[in-house]
């Protein structure tokens, strides 16, 4: 029987996938070095990444077990006791997964790591977002999720209402000037510009980083710096890039998004140059919703969200 073909590639970190349909069942997905079979649509499902989870929501499929996190208002249900937690992000619970016996796992950038010892137990696949292909990535996680669950018209469907707000979105940011996307680490604000971390807001919004400076290296590899000095060292940087003057200030608060507090106002007493600058005083500053932007990065509602609002602000 012919199934559907599906290659994906995953070179330094960023994926590409291709599809070519041909039947229903079985789905050979091409990754790297190996093949995953998925033989049937997937009954019992197993997701460590909840953006995929936001997605696979959106396309109204349910899902087994989930691991443990903070879920927003419209993924609530997955706090309910009848929904299994199949351990954390990062650490995936083996035991409960051989219990469930799941037709399909699926992971992102927290709990790729542990892809090896999962496939071990059932299909796996890895749908981690590229932070330098952010939205074609983001196409890819919806139709090829709509292959594997037989949701292809309404993938096809969700896709092109969110491709036509980003267009829309992005035809506005021309006239915008640059902006700067700053991430609050306890009282830190750290500048993070296109190709880091959340260096896919540019390319969402599609508006130009401010930065004008050449980014110097902040020695990866130094293994005799601890991550609170590296923090510090970013830190230090924001202030040069926030010197180039941005129209925009896109902040991400990591205190309010670990279910935590905020540490804006703290971060703010340190960095004066913040509110002092022309983006502040002018109002041009959106918080990206804390939650959805660092837990749930890359699914289609939170995405949505997104760029619904600044359509709206905008």
């Amino acid at each position: 029987m012919y199934g559907i073909l599906i290659k994906m590639f995953f070179i330094a970190g960023c994926s590409f996938f291709s599809v070519a349909s041909f039947a229903n069942y079985p789905i050979t997905i091409s990754q790297g070095n190996t093949q995953v079979i998925i033989k049937q649509k997937p009954i019992k499902v197993v997701v460590y990444d909840l953006g995929v989870l936001d997605t696979l929501t959106a396309l109204d499929i349910d899902v087994t077990a989930v691991a443990k996190g903070v879920f927003p208002e419209y993924l609530a249900h997955y706090n309910s006791p009848n929904k299994a937690i199949a351990g954390s992000l990062f650490k995936p619970d083996f035991e409960a997964l051989k219990k469930i016996k799941p037709d399909l796992i699926i992971v992102g950038p927290r709990s790729r790591r542990a892809l090896d010892k999962l496939t071990a137990i059932a299909p796996t696949i890895d749908l981690t977002l590229s932070s330098d292909d952010f939205v074609s990535n983001i196409k890819r996680n919806i139709i090829l999720l709509g292959d594997v669950f037989e949701k292809q018209q309404q993938a096809k469907l969700l896709w092109n209402n969110l491709n036509n707000k980003i267009n829309a979105l992005q035809a506005k940011a021309m006239g915008k000037g640059p902006g700067l996307v700053l991430f609050t680490v306890k009282d830190m604000f750290i500048a993070h510009l296109p190709g880091d971390r959340f260096g896919m807001v540019y390319e969402l919004l599609g508006i130009q980083s401010s930065n004008k400076i050449n980014k110097p290296q902040l020695k990866d590899n130094d293994k005799s710096q601890t991550k609170v000095q590296k923090a510090k060292q970013a830190a230090v940087l924001t202030k040069d890039y926030m010197a180039t003057k941005p129209n925009w200030l896109f902040i991400l608060d990591r205190g309010l998004a670990t279910g935590g507090q905020s540490n804006i106002e703290q971060a703010l007493a340190k960095a004066p140059f913040i509110e002092n600058s022309q983006a502040w005083q002018q109002k041009h500053v959106y918080y990206l919703n804390p939650t959805q932007w660092y837990v749930i990065t890359g699914g289609y509602t939170s995405v949505l969200n997104t760029v619904n609002e600044l359509n709206t602000i905008w």
